[in-house]
């Protein structure tokens, strides 16, 4: 139990710690041990034109290509890593996954031409108690391994609404209903934008956002990446 609390300081005092499972890692391995590179459940879909993240958004919103990193599967140790930069301060493991995943978006080819990328934001609220919006750290991570640029203040949230996790999946979709607003809408025009968040589940909220944007700066195109992807919308297991 100790060794789960004092985890998350030691990797960022120290540095040479595995940002998932604590071994000493070179420094040379950006925060992540060969065992745990091994062992990550990657989904691959950033290699397929089509995949069950983007057929997730078919009808809903169009979406030029979309995937997701990793399965967000009970129990792993994953799960847990992006629990932890999400509420336990690790920031520092968002982006370096957020540059892992940037470096395969780029080696897959279907990313290219993204201009711009987007953080899904959090309302001022409540990333000022929790510090920091985990998505803008996945997206500064992503978007240096594509050299492109983050608007992080593009669009903002209009409400604090209730966390989704804590709705069931039709208030899920109720609760981001009219929740964003295109802020720079000269940013964006005739753009590729890539939105960037950290777990699909539903697909509401970044459904919400794209929607919005869309609707805000009708010429640009809209992708979708995220870092994880809970696996009862892929099927997969």
């Amino acid at each position: 139990m100790l060794g789960r609390i004092f985890h998350p300081l030691k990797t960022l005092v120290f540095g040479s710690r595995c940002m998932i499972c604590g071994s000493d890692v070179d420094a040379s391995a950006h925060g992540i041990c060969m065992s745990c590179r091994y062992n990550i459940p990657l989904t691959n879909y950033w290699l397929k034109e089509d995949n069950p993240v983007k057929e997730r958004f078919a009808g809903m919103v169009p979406v030029v290509h979309a995937s997701s990193f990793i399965f967000y599967r009970e129990g792993s140790q994953w799960r847990e890593t992006i629990h932890q930069f999400k509420y336990g301060g690790m920031w520092k493991s968002a982006r370096e996954l957020g540059r892992w995943y940037g470096a395969e978006l780029k080696g897959s080819g279907l990313y290219d031409d993204v201009d711009v990328v987007v953080p899904i934001p959090l309302h001022p609220i409540k990333q000022m108690n929790r510090g920091y919006n985990q998505s803008s750290y996945i997206a500064e991570g992503i978007a240096k391994s594509l050299d492109v640029e983050v608007l992080h203040r593009a669009v903002r949230r209009r409400r604090n609404n209730p966390a989704q996790a804590q709705c069931d999946f039709n208030q899920r979709w109720e609760n981001v209903d009219s929740l964003f607003k295109v802020s720079d809408i000269r940013a964006l025009a005739g753009k590729h934008i890539l939105l960037v968040d950290d777990v699909l589940t539903t697909g509401a909220t970044i459904t919400s956002c794209a929607r919005t944007i869309l609707c805000a700066v009708p010429d640009c195109r809209i992708s979708v990446v995220t870092l994880a992807v809970t696996q009862h919308i892929t099927g997969t297991w």
